[in-house]
């Protein structure tokens, strides 16, 4: 069983390496073609940004003793796997292999999904699990899903820039994203913030009813991610203040009757 641990370890730092490969090229080509001003893209390049950092984050955690060994199982060489596909759809795409390139954006998709799929048995722990083991993969997984149904309606010249195929992507990725935070006992929170991101990029470059849908959809979202984690917060700050205050009743001298 450790040396299963070791090769799942090596595996995972192979696929954040690979990652960051992949990503370095999209970052130079960015920051060398970016004009002034912020632009649609700049959300995208963001919210990978932070998807890396995680999975650094991940890289780093799992050589910790903390790192719970039945959560690094459900992973297994999955996310190596997510990686090599990552890689290999943007090298397609570099040399307009777009139907190849699609098809194994559709497996990354249901590897993402299937990892997905067995977290919902290992909740986080501390927020340190959840930085670091849930989030990456809420993150990655609402990502890829938006990216795979864009590049759906991009197959065909007239959906491509159709108002309506635009409204469709944005109801279908926000209703699973309430979906997971509202009714889903996970409480994805995380899922949530991270399509609301990507709807505030949409939103940037969507005009009329598309714009309208899009910050619609992400006030929904809010609003959700706020029902969930505020009772939450709450509920911590009764506690704290209720140890401090039991703290202080225990330090405070008794006074003696006159």
């Amino acid at each position: 069983m450790a040396n299963l641990d070791i090769k799942i370890k090596v595996s995972n730092t192979l696929a954040t390496l690979i990652l960051i490969v992949t990503q370095g090229f999209s970052y130079s080509s960015w920051f060398l073609g970016h004009t002034p001003g912020f632009q649609p893209r700049d959300f995208a390049i963001i919210l990978a940004g932070v998807l890396e950092l995680l999975l650094i984050g991940l890289s780093i955690y799992q050589w910790t003793p903390k790192a719970p060994k039945d959560v690094l199982e459900a992973i297994s060489y999955w996310y190596l796997l997510i990686s090599v596909l990552n890689a290999s759809a943007s090298l397609l795409w570099l040399f307009h292999l777009d139907l190849f390139a699609f098809i194994s954006l559709l497996w990354q998709l249901a590897a993402l999904l299937f990892i997905y799929h067995r977290l919902r048995d290992y909740p986080p722990r501390n927020q340190t699990d959840l930085a670091f083991l849930n989030a990456p993969f809420s993150i990655y997984t609402a990502y890829t899903l938006f990216v795979t149904l864009w590049q759906i309606f991009q197959l065909s010249d007239s959906t491509k820039g159709h108002a309506l195929a635009h409204i469709a992507i944005l109801v279908a990725i926000g209703f699973v994203a309430l979906h997971l935070v509202d009714y889903s006992h996970r409480k994805d929170w995380v899922w949530a913030l991270t399509t609301a991101w990507i709807l505030l990029g949409a939103a940037v470059f969507l005009t009329e009813t598309a714009h309208t849908t899009a910050l619609v959809i992400v006030g929904i979202l809010i609003s959700a991610v706020a029902r969930t984690l505020i009772p939450d917060w709450l509920d911590r700050v009764n506690n704290r203040f209720g140890r401090w205050t039991n703290q202080l009743g225990e330090r405070t001298p008794l006074l003696s009757g006159h």
